[in-house]
């Protein structure tokens, strides 16, 4: 996966950016299936409004927190670096690897949520 990190020296900022979109729309696209299969799940024990509204309810809240994190990370993550320095804690936490991770969830979250509100249409209406 491309990195997020504008400082990170890389390819020039259109094969930087292109990539990007395709990582994106990767991610979406494992989110959209994620959110047909809890459908489906769902609608073995509820009525189809039931199984869908759940299942668009929970990709937004994986949408809701992936966004939050991430600009939790953006806004936070070299105080947080810094403080894990000064107090001489040693883990993997890095601020680009935090924004990564949340670029993944915030996109599988908007795939889920799109592929949700797609089968409501298709099998309530």
């Amino acid at each position: 996966m491309p990195s997020t990190d504008s400082r990170v020296p890389s390819e020039p900022l259109l094969e930087r950016t292109l990539a990007l979109v395709v990582a994106a729309a990767r991610w979406a696209a494992v989110g959209g299936v994620v959110g047909v299969a809890v459908s489906l799940a769902l609608l073995t024990i509820w009525s189809p409004r039931a199984a869908t509204d759940t299942a668009f309810a929970l990709g937004a809240l994986v949408l809701g927190f992936g966004v939050t994190a991430w600009s939790t990370a953006v806004g936070l993550g070299r105080t947080i670096e810094g403080m894990k320095d000064r107090l001489e804690v040693s883990s993997g936490w890095t601020e680009a690897g935090a924004r990564e991770a949340f670029f993944v969830l915030s996109w599988v979250g908007a795939g889920w949520v799109v592929a949700a509100a797609a089968s409501s249409i298709l099998l309530v209406v």
